[in-house]
């Protein structure tokens, strides 16, 4: 039986989301997966952000870092230092600790693989979001497919034909699985997928009952806010 692993969406506690407070709740929680968003900085510095902003194309990480400055991208950075890419990767080295990069631009994906690469940890990272040619420009890595958020009404009424198409399109592309919104998740595509060989994560998760029945369904990782419950859910089926 597949082991589903546990994935902290940012922000899962009491911290705001992309902060490195969150990021250590994460690991204090035990997931085996903790979700972060990436974009850079004017210099090319990797940061942990969703939005973009025009400050980030016109000042270097550290002046985006200055009180002055980084309140004006977001009132929670008041408090709240921006963290970086390097910063998650250097705080999880020694843990067993995977991360998903949900990365926010095609600008995040050269400054992601090289602090990848140079913390040795292609091994537990994985791509989500923008993944533009990086199964081709950087085979080591691991990308997720995102399949569409939304399903055509084609695509709903021939789910077969199209979790087919979707699984040929990631094994074709070198990715390593499929990232699919829980929304548009059916059991075809989880048989589909591990017939391939591909992993399936879903995202974003936040209920039991659903959270039960993705477990039933034997997918490999759920991303959710609450991973607490997952963790408790996981613990009562296998004691």
């Amino acid at each position: 039986m597949r082991k589903t692993m546990v994935a902290a969406h940012t922000g899962c506690g009491i911290h705001p989301d992309n902060t490195l407070a969150s990021f250590m709740e994460a690991m204090e929680l035990g997931a085996d997966i903790a979700e972060v968003d990436v974009r850079v900085a004017h210099d090319g510095t990797a940061i942990l952000m969703h939005d973009d902003s025009p400050y980030l194309h016109q000042y270097s990480y550290e002046q985006l870092n200055r009180p002055e400055i980084r309140r004006l991208l977001e009132p929670v950075y008041e408090e709240y230092e921006i963290a970086t890419l390097e910063q998650v990767l250097e705080l999880s080295l020694e843990s067993s600790l995977k991360l998903n990069l949900d990365l926010k631009a095609a600008t995040s994906i050269d400054p992601a693989v090289q602090l990848i690469r140079k913390f040795d940890a292609v091994r537990r990272v994985y791509i989500t979001g923008c993944s533009d040619h990086i199964t081709t420009n950087y085979p080591d890595i691991q990308v997720m497919l995102n399949t569409p958020d939304e399903l055509t009404l084609q695509q709903q009424e021939q789910y077969d034909d199209y979790a087919a198409e979707v699984c040929r399109e990631a094994v074709q592309g070198g990715y390593t699985g499929l990232n699919v919104n829980g929304l548009t998740l059916r059991l075809p595509l989880i048989e589909h997928a591990h017939a391939c060989g591909l992993q399936v994560w879903v995202y974003t998760v936040n209920d039991r009952p659903n959270m039960e029945l993705l477990l039933r369904g034997g997918v490999d990782a759920i991303t959710t806010r609450k991973p607490d419950v997952l963790i408790t859910l996981l613990n009562d089926r296998n004691p």
